[in-house]
Protein backbone atom coordinates (compact mmCIF):
# COMPACT_ATOMS: atom_id res chain seq x y z
CA UNK A 1 0.00 0.00 0.00
CA UNK A 2 1.10 3.55 -0.61
CA UNK A 3 1.94 5.61 2.40
CA UNK A 4 0.55 9.02 3.15
CA UNK A 5 1.81 12.29 1.69
CA UNK A 6 0.80 15.45 3.49
CA UNK A 7 0.78 18.92 1.97
CA UNK A 8 0.23 21.93 4.22
CA UNK A 9 -0.25 25.29 2.54
CA UNK A 10 1.48 28.27 4.08
CA UNK A 11 -0.69 30.52 6.23
CA UNK A 12 -1.84 33.61 4.32
CA UNK A 13 -4.12 36.36 5.58
CA UNK A 14 -7.58 35.99 4.06
CA UNK A 15 -11.16 36.83 4.90
CA UNK A 16 -12.21 33.29 5.76
CA UNK A 17 -14.12 32.74 8.97
CA UNK A 18 -11.28 31.31 11.04
CA UNK A 19 -13.54 31.20 14.09
CA UNK A 20 -16.10 28.99 12.38
CA UNK A 21 -18.20 27.29 14.99
CA UNK A 22 -17.43 23.75 16.03
CA UNK A 23 -19.80 21.54 17.93
CA UNK A 24 -17.90 19.14 20.12
CA UNK A 25 -20.45 16.35 19.80
CA UNK A 26 -20.86 16.49 16.02
CA UNK A 27 -18.83 16.32 12.83
CA UNK A 28 -19.54 17.50 9.29
CA UNK A 29 -18.34 15.67 6.16
CA UNK A 30 -18.55 17.20 2.67
CA UNK A 31 -18.06 15.81 -0.82
CA UNK A 32 -17.71 18.17 -3.77
CA UNK A 33 -17.07 17.52 -7.46
CA UNK A 34 -15.41 20.80 -8.44
CA UNK A 35 -15.57 20.36 -12.24
CA UNK A 36 -12.14 20.01 -13.80
CA UNK A 37 -9.94 21.96 -11.42
CA UNK A 38 -6.64 21.77 -13.30
CA UNK A 39 -3.30 23.41 -12.74
CA UNK A 40 -2.74 25.44 -15.94
CA UNK A 41 0.78 24.10 -16.53
CA UNK A 42 1.04 21.49 -19.29
CA UNK A 43 2.18 18.19 -17.76
CA UNK A 44 3.73 15.95 -20.45
CA UNK A 45 2.87 12.86 -18.38
CA UNK A 46 -0.87 13.63 -18.44
CA UNK A 47 -3.53 14.20 -21.05
CA UNK A 48 -4.25 17.68 -19.68
CA UNK A 49 -3.75 19.74 -22.83
CA UNK A 50 -7.37 20.95 -22.80
CA UNK A 51 -6.82 22.90 -19.60
CA UNK A 52 -3.82 25.07 -20.36
CA UNK A 53 -3.52 28.73 -21.29
CA UNK A 54 -3.04 27.89 -24.98
CA UNK A 55 -5.96 25.49 -25.23
CA UNK A 56 -9.46 26.20 -26.50
CA UNK A 57 -10.53 26.56 -22.86
CA UNK A 58 -7.83 29.23 -22.30
CA UNK A 59 -7.32 27.93 -18.76
CA UNK A 60 -4.96 30.53 -17.31
CA UNK A 61 -3.44 30.89 -13.86
CA UNK A 62 -5.77 33.83 -13.21
CA UNK A 63 -8.79 31.63 -13.90
CA UNK A 64 -7.40 28.81 -11.76
CA UNK A 65 -6.79 31.17 -8.84
CA UNK A 66 -10.27 32.62 -9.21
CA UNK A 67 -11.73 29.13 -9.07
CA UNK A 68 -9.66 28.24 -5.99
CA UNK A 69 -11.14 31.27 -4.26
CA UNK A 70 -14.63 30.18 -5.26
CA UNK A 71 -14.16 26.67 -3.85
CA UNK A 72 -12.95 28.15 -0.56
CA UNK A 73 -16.04 30.39 -0.51
CA UNK A 74 -18.20 27.24 -0.56
CA UNK A 75 -16.33 25.71 2.37
CA UNK A 76 -16.53 28.98 4.27
CA UNK A 77 -20.28 29.18 3.59
CA UNK A 78 -20.76 25.73 5.12
CA UNK A 79 -18.61 26.74 8.08
CA UNK A 80 -20.68 29.85 8.73
CA UNK A 81 -24.07 28.19 8.31
CA UNK A 82 -23.39 24.87 10.01
CA UNK A 83 -19.87 24.24 11.26
CA UNK A 84 -16.45 23.90 9.67
CA UNK A 85 -16.34 20.50 7.92
CA UNK A 86 -14.02 18.02 9.59
CA UNK A 87 -13.39 16.43 6.18
CA UNK A 88 -13.91 17.64 2.63
CA UNK A 89 -13.52 15.13 -0.19
CA UNK A 90 -12.98 16.42 -3.72
CA UNK A 91 -13.55 14.96 -7.17
CA UNK A 92 -11.97 16.29 -10.38
CA UNK A 93 -8.75 17.87 -9.12
CA UNK A 94 -5.62 17.41 -11.22
CA UNK A 95 -2.90 16.03 -9.00
CA UNK A 96 -0.76 17.46 -6.27
CA UNK A 97 0.10 20.74 -8.00
CA UNK A 98 -3.57 21.64 -8.40
CA UNK A 99 -4.31 20.68 -4.82
CA UNK A 100 -1.46 22.89 -3.62
CA UNK A 101 -2.86 25.72 -5.75
CA UNK A 102 -6.24 25.26 -4.08
CA UNK A 103 -4.73 25.22 -0.61
CA UNK A 104 -2.56 28.27 -1.29
CA UNK A 105 -4.92 30.58 -3.16
CA UNK A 106 -8.05 29.26 -1.47
CA UNK A 107 -6.27 29.95 1.85
CA UNK A 108 -7.77 26.78 3.30
CA UNK A 109 -4.96 26.44 5.80
CA UNK A 110 -6.44 29.54 7.41
CA UNK A 111 -9.36 27.34 8.43
CA UNK A 112 -6.91 24.84 9.84
CA UNK A 113 -7.02 22.31 6.99
CA UNK A 114 -4.36 19.88 5.91
CA UNK A 115 -4.44 18.25 2.50
CA UNK A 116 -3.91 14.59 1.66
CA UNK A 117 -2.80 13.28 -1.70
CA UNK A 118 -1.36 9.90 -2.62
CA UNK A 119 -0.55 11.01 -6.16
CA UNK A 120 -2.55 8.62 -8.31
CA UNK A 121 -4.72 9.94 -11.11
CA UNK A 122 -6.56 8.72 -14.15
CA UNK A 123 -5.17 9.37 -17.63
CA UNK A 124 -6.10 13.05 -17.56
CA UNK A 125 -4.54 13.54 -14.13
CA UNK A 126 -7.89 13.71 -12.31
CA UNK A 127 -7.80 12.37 -8.77
CA UNK A 128 -9.91 11.93 -5.66
CA UNK A 129 -8.55 14.10 -2.86
CA UNK A 130 -9.30 15.05 0.70
CA UNK A 131 -8.60 17.77 3.23
CA UNK A 132 -9.25 17.53 6.96
CA UNK A 133 -8.98 19.48 10.20
CA UNK A 134 -6.51 17.94 12.66
CA UNK A 135 -8.17 19.81 15.52
CA UNK A 136 -11.28 17.66 14.94
CA UNK A 137 -9.82 14.36 13.76
CA UNK A 138 -6.53 12.51 14.08
CA UNK A 139 -5.28 10.95 10.85
CA UNK A 140 -4.09 7.36 11.37
CA UNK A 141 -3.52 6.11 7.83
CA UNK A 142 -4.31 6.84 4.21
CA UNK A 143 -4.29 4.41 1.30
CA UNK A 144 -5.44 4.15 -2.30
CA UNK A 145 -7.70 1.37 -3.53
CA UNK A 146 -6.88 0.59 -7.15
CA UNK A 147 -9.87 0.15 -9.49
CA UNK A 148 -8.02 -0.27 -12.81
CA UNK A 149 -8.59 -3.18 -15.21
CA UNK A 150 -5.22 -3.65 -16.96
CA UNK A 151 -6.41 -6.42 -19.30
CA UNK A 152 -8.99 -4.01 -20.75
CA UNK A 153 -6.57 -1.06 -20.70
CA UNK A 154 -8.98 0.67 -18.34
CA UNK A 155 -7.57 3.20 -15.91
CA UNK A 156 -9.80 5.08 -13.52
CA UNK A 157 -9.73 7.01 -10.27
CA UNK A 158 -8.71 5.19 -7.12
CA UNK A 159 -10.75 5.20 -3.94
CA UNK A 160 -9.02 7.39 -1.36
CA UNK A 161 -9.46 5.75 2.06
CA UNK A 162 -8.43 7.75 5.11
CA UNK A 163 -8.65 6.34 8.62
CA UNK A 164 -9.24 8.87 11.41
CA UNK A 165 -9.88 8.74 15.11
CA UNK A 166 -12.19 11.00 17.08
CA UNK A 167 -11.76 10.25 20.76
CA UNK A 168 -12.22 6.50 21.05
CA UNK A 169 -14.02 6.23 17.68
CA UNK A 170 -12.33 5.14 14.45
CA UNK A 171 -13.75 6.48 11.18
CA UNK A 172 -13.11 5.07 7.71
CA UNK A 173 -13.72 7.87 5.21
CA UNK A 174 -13.60 7.04 1.49
CA UNK A 175 -13.80 9.53 -1.37
CA UNK A 176 -14.99 7.97 -4.63
CA UNK A 177 -15.33 9.10 -8.22
CA UNK A 178 -16.81 6.32 -10.32
CA UNK A 179 -16.42 6.21 -14.13
CA UNK A 180 -18.60 8.52 -16.18
CA UNK A 181 -21.11 7.58 -18.87
CA UNK A 182 -18.82 8.92 -21.59
CA UNK A 183 -19.45 6.95 -24.78
CA UNK A 184 -22.97 6.07 -23.72
CA UNK A 185 -24.53 4.39 -20.71
CA UNK A 186 -24.70 0.91 -22.20
CA UNK A 187 -21.09 0.89 -23.37
CA UNK A 188 -19.76 2.31 -20.11
CA UNK A 189 -21.88 0.46 -17.55
CA UNK A 190 -19.37 -2.36 -17.06
CA UNK A 191 -16.86 0.19 -15.77
CA UNK A 192 -19.15 1.39 -12.99
CA UNK A 193 -20.15 -2.18 -12.22
CA UNK A 194 -16.49 -3.09 -11.84
CA UNK A 195 -15.78 -0.19 -9.48
CA UNK A 196 -18.96 -0.98 -7.53
CA UNK A 197 -17.71 -4.55 -7.03
CA UNK A 198 -14.28 -3.32 -5.91
CA UNK A 199 -15.90 -0.88 -3.48
CA UNK A 200 -18.24 -3.56 -2.11
CA UNK A 201 -15.38 -6.03 -1.56
CA UNK A 202 -13.28 -3.39 0.15
CA UNK A 203 -16.07 -2.35 2.53
CA UNK A 204 -16.85 -6.01 3.24
CA UNK A 205 -13.22 -6.61 4.23
CA UNK A 206 -13.36 -3.77 6.75
CA UNK A 207 -16.68 -5.00 8.21
CA UNK A 208 -15.42 -8.59 8.37
CA UNK A 209 -12.56 -7.43 10.59
CA UNK A 210 -14.77 -5.07 12.60
CA UNK A 211 -18.56 -5.55 12.24
CA UNK A 212 -19.23 -2.23 13.99
CA UNK A 213 -16.84 -0.26 11.77
CA UNK A 214 -17.76 3.36 11.07
CA UNK A 215 -17.62 3.67 7.27
CA UNK A 216 -18.38 6.91 5.40
CA UNK A 217 -18.33 6.40 1.64
CA UNK A 218 -18.90 9.55 -0.38
CA UNK A 219 -18.38 11.05 -3.81
CA UNK A 220 -19.63 11.31 -7.38
CA UNK A 221 -20.77 7.80 -8.31
CA UNK A 222 -22.23 8.89 -11.67
CA UNK A 223 -25.42 6.94 -10.95
CA UNK A 224 -28.59 7.60 -8.98
CA UNK A 225 -29.48 5.74 -5.81
CA UNK A 226 -31.81 3.30 -7.59
CA UNK A 227 -29.18 2.11 -10.08
CA UNK A 228 -28.12 -1.53 -10.11
CA UNK A 229 -24.54 -0.51 -9.40
CA UNK A 230 -25.39 1.25 -6.14
CA UNK A 231 -28.48 -0.51 -4.83
CA UNK A 232 -27.63 -4.09 -5.84
CA UNK A 233 -23.91 -4.51 -6.50
CA UNK A 234 -22.72 -2.17 -3.75
CA UNK A 235 -25.80 -3.03 -1.70
CA UNK A 236 -26.34 0.54 -0.51
CA UNK A 237 -30.01 1.44 -0.11
CA UNK A 238 -32.03 3.82 2.01
CA UNK A 239 -32.90 0.92 4.34
CA UNK A 240 -29.57 -0.93 4.45
CA UNK A 241 -29.19 -3.44 5.98
CA UNK A 242 -25.38 -3.09 5.82
CA UNK A 243 -24.74 0.12 3.87
CA UNK A 244 -27.25 2.98 4.08
CA UNK A 245 -27.49 5.50 1.26
CA UNK A 246 -28.46 8.91 2.66
CA UNK A 247 -28.59 10.74 -0.66
CA UNK A 248 -32.36 10.64 -1.00
CA UNK A 249 -32.92 12.07 2.46
CA UNK A 250 -32.28 15.76 2.02
CA UNK A 251 -34.96 17.41 4.21
CA UNK A 252 -35.77 19.94 1.47
CA UNK A 253 -35.66 17.36 -1.36
CA UNK A 254 -32.74 19.12 -3.03
CA UNK A 255 -30.68 17.42 -5.76
CA UNK A 256 -27.00 17.80 -6.59
CA UNK A 257 -26.78 17.63 -10.40
CA UNK A 258 -28.82 18.72 -13.41
CA UNK A 259 -28.55 16.97 -16.76
CA UNK A 260 -30.81 17.66 -19.73
CA UNK A 261 -33.10 19.79 -17.60
CA UNK A 262 -33.61 17.06 -15.00
CA UNK A 263 -32.32 17.26 -11.43
CA UNK A 264 -30.88 14.14 -9.84
CA UNK A 265 -28.44 13.20 -7.10
CA UNK A 266 -25.37 11.35 -8.33
CA UNK A 267 -23.23 12.68 -5.46
CA UNK A 268 -23.74 10.30 -2.57
CA UNK A 269 -22.93 9.81 1.08
CA UNK A 270 -23.29 6.21 2.23
CA UNK A 271 -22.67 4.99 5.77
CA UNK A 272 -22.33 1.68 7.56
CA UNK A 273 -24.98 0.38 9.95
CA UNK A 274 -23.13 1.44 13.11
CA UNK A 275 -23.06 5.09 11.97
CA UNK A 276 -26.64 4.95 10.75
CA UNK A 277 -27.94 3.52 14.02
CA UNK A 278 -25.86 5.55 16.44
CA UNK A 279 -25.02 9.02 15.06
CA UNK A 280 -28.31 10.47 13.71
CA UNK A 281 -26.79 11.27 10.28
CA UNK A 282 -28.29 14.27 8.48
CA UNK A 283 -27.70 14.50 4.72
CA UNK A 284 -28.00 17.82 2.88
CA UNK A 285 -27.35 19.21 -0.58
CA UNK A 286 -25.63 22.59 -0.29
CA UNK A 287 -27.35 25.07 -2.63
CA UNK A 288 -26.86 28.73 -1.69
CA UNK A 289 -27.94 31.16 -4.38
CA UNK A 290 -24.37 31.93 -5.46
CA UNK A 291 -23.95 28.29 -6.59
CA UNK A 292 -26.93 28.58 -8.95
CA UNK A 293 -27.73 30.45 -12.14
CA UNK A 294 -30.87 30.96 -14.19
CA UNK A 295 -31.96 28.08 -16.40
CA UNK A 296 -33.87 29.95 -19.09
CA UNK A 297 -35.04 26.83 -20.92
CA UNK A 298 -37.52 25.87 -18.22
CA UNK A 299 -37.59 29.04 -16.11
CA UNK A 300 -35.72 27.37 -13.28
CA UNK A 301 -32.18 27.15 -11.89
CA UNK A 302 -29.12 25.03 -12.51
CA UNK A 303 -25.61 24.75 -11.04
CA UNK A 304 -23.43 27.74 -11.87
CA UNK A 305 -20.67 25.92 -13.68
CA UNK A 306 -17.17 27.01 -14.73
CA UNK A 307 -17.62 26.17 -18.41
CA UNK A 308 -20.65 25.68 -20.63
CA UNK A 309 -19.21 23.66 -23.47
CA UNK A 310 -16.00 25.51 -24.23
CA UNK A 311 -17.37 28.86 -23.17
CA UNK A 312 -15.92 30.21 -19.92
CA UNK A 313 -18.84 30.82 -17.56
CA UNK A 314 -16.86 31.97 -14.48
CA UNK A 315 -18.90 29.78 -12.13
CA UNK A 316 -18.22 27.17 -9.50
CA UNK A 317 -19.06 23.66 -10.71
CA UNK A 318 -21.63 21.60 -12.57
CA UNK A 319 -22.27 19.76 -9.26
CA UNK A 320 -23.53 21.01 -5.92
CA UNK A 321 -21.71 19.86 -2.76
CA UNK A 322 -23.30 17.30 -0.47
CA UNK A 323 -22.75 17.17 3.28
CA UNK A 324 -23.53 15.00 6.27
CA UNK A 325 -23.63 15.88 9.94
CA UNK A 326 -23.22 13.13 12.51
CA UNK A 327 -23.40 13.17 16.30
CA UNK A 328 -20.73 11.19 18.12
Amino acid sequence: MNKIILTIASAIAFSLNVNAQTKEGSLVFVSYNVENFFHPDDDPERNDDEFTAKSDYMWTMDRAIRKAEKISRVINYISENSQAPAVVGFCEIEGLKALDLLMTYGRLSKLGYRAINLEHEDGRGIATMMIYRPDRLTLIDSVLVNCDVPEKDFRTRTILHCTFTHGSDTLHVMENHWPSKFGGEEKSIWRRQHVANVTKSYCDSILAASPNANIILMGDLNENAQSEEISQILGATADGPTLFNLSGKDPKHRKSYKYREKWNTIDHIIVSKHIYDNTSPLFEVVNPSFLLEQDYINNSYKPYRTYVGRKYNDGYSDHLPVMMTIKL
